[in-house]
């Protein structure tokens, strides 16, 4: 019993750290595509 509920304590931290690092990541490649995309307009203007 003691081992489950230890479990069950632990997943959440670690479902946040995991949806932490998705999340940043798909904000990280959205802003690096944005910039991408800018500096691709101002060089060929």
């Amino acid at each position: 019993m003691n081992t489950k509920k230890e479990e069950t304590e632990e997943k959440p931290k670690l479902f946040r750290i995991w949806s932490f690092l998705v999340y940043g990541s798909f904000f990280a490649i959205g802003a690096f595509l944005v910039y991408l995309y800018s500096a691709y307009i101002f060089i060929n203007k």
